[in-house]
């Protein structure tokens, strides 16, 4: 099949979306399909098979991370079999233009609830642009064939906001064989870390995260705290930690190389995340199958992966108090190491990409 990806986010970003589309296009390409990206302006022209095209775009103030592309025709794109959107803004609707132009199925998949954003763009975000940013996404999503959740939970908030298309569940699948255990002691070495308490966060530092509950949570612990990644919201938790004078207990080390990722979740006790409105929670999944157990906020999708007591622990979201008893009396087990690494096989892009090709076929 010759797979058409319509993104509105792609390399340098770093984001759910960009995970999904590096992880499921190589995958699909190495099953011998034609995989081909459509996204704003990036060097990026190739990547592990996949052919990248890319066009003029701006940057979007309230969101710098986000561009806004301007497509320049529909013949720009080569002869599809599918499209298939990710994001519902410029390129998305490049890809409905490209579908009819081309006479074939158009499907997508529902990667983030933009309403949640809404409230960190504009003060009036929540009262005024929530119920807009809906029916702008019934708008876009009621006009696919078909769409794709990557969670129980994102499919039944769809249907409540009134997508009427059929929703299939998908998960993003993760590589396994590249996010596997390292033994703790040797990965601290290897990333210069104390062999101490550790506990980890890593992901983007978007203010929808919720990470400054988890900086909070370690005023009163004998811990530290590694917090991985780069975002909008880097500078005020930067603030927070001298406001709150954990300089020794809070560490940031921005950017790191992917490849270092296996090492950081090893290194650690656990996991924290604290994010009320994730879709699925990819950063819980890796985790896990490197042996890392997570504690993670009751909220969205994360406790369709963290089984309470089994393979990590809830709690209340924003709760400091909650979280910080928690990761206070957390003692990781051999036994929750073991059913973290059992529940990621679930996720394997294997196994997630066997799905995918089965809702292709079935188009």
């Amino acid at each position: 099949m010759r797979i058409g990806f319509f993104t509105d986010t792609f390399l340098p970003q770093a984001n759910g979306v960009v995970t999904s589309l590096l992880s499921f296009g190589p995958e699909l390409v190495g099953r011998g399909h034609e995989v081909s990206i459509f996204c704003p302006k990036s060097n990026v022209k190739e990547f592990k098979g996949m052919t990248v095209f890319s066009y003029p775009a701006v940057t979007f103030r309230g969101y710098p991370e986000f561009k806004i592309a301007v497509p320049q025709g529909r013949d720009m794109a080569p002869r599809l079999d599918i499209v298939h959107t990710h994001s519902p803004f410029t390129m998305g609707f490049f890809g409905w233009r490209v579908a009819k132009l081309q006479n074939i199925p158009r499907v997508s998949t529902f990667q983030t609830l933009l309403s949640e954003y809404v409230g960190y763009i504009s003060r009036l975000g929540k009262i005024i642009l929530k119920p807009v940013t809906w029916e702008f996404c019934r708008t876009f999503y009621n006009r696919h064939r078909r769409l794709i959740a990557p969670s129980k939970t994102l499919k039944k908030i769809l249907q409540e906001h009134k997508i009427r298309k059929p929703i299939d569940i998908i998960p993003n699948g993760i590589d396994t064989d590249f996010f596997r255990p390292f033994e703790k002691t040797a990965a601290k070495k290897k990333l210069g870390i104390n062999d101490e308490k550790i506990f980890l966060s890593l992901g983007r530092l978007g203010h929808e995260k919720s990470v400054d509950v988890v900086i909070r949570s370690f005023e009163n612990l004998d811990a530290k705290l590694i917090i991985v990644g780069r975002g909008p919201a880097e500078k005020k938790l930067e603030k927070l930690t001298r406001k709150l004078g954990l300089q020794n207990k809070v560490m940031f080390k921005g950017f790191v190389p992917e490849k270092l990722k296996p090492l950081y979740y090893s290194a650690a006790d656990a996991l924290v995340i604290a994010s009320e409105f994730e879709t699925q929670g990819l950063v819980v999944v890796e985790a896990m199958a490197c042996e890392t157990p997570v504690i993670g906020a009751n909220s969205g999708a994360i406790p369709e992966i963290i089984s309470d007591g089994k393979n990590g622990y809830l709690f209340e979201p924003r709760n400091v108090e909650e979280l910080t008893e928690k990761i206070e009396k957390f003692e990781p087990s051999k036994r929750m190491e073991k059913n973290a690494i059992k529940t990621s096989k679930n996720y394997s892009i294997e196994k997630c990409t066997d799905e995918l090709e089965k809702f292709y076929r079935s188009l």
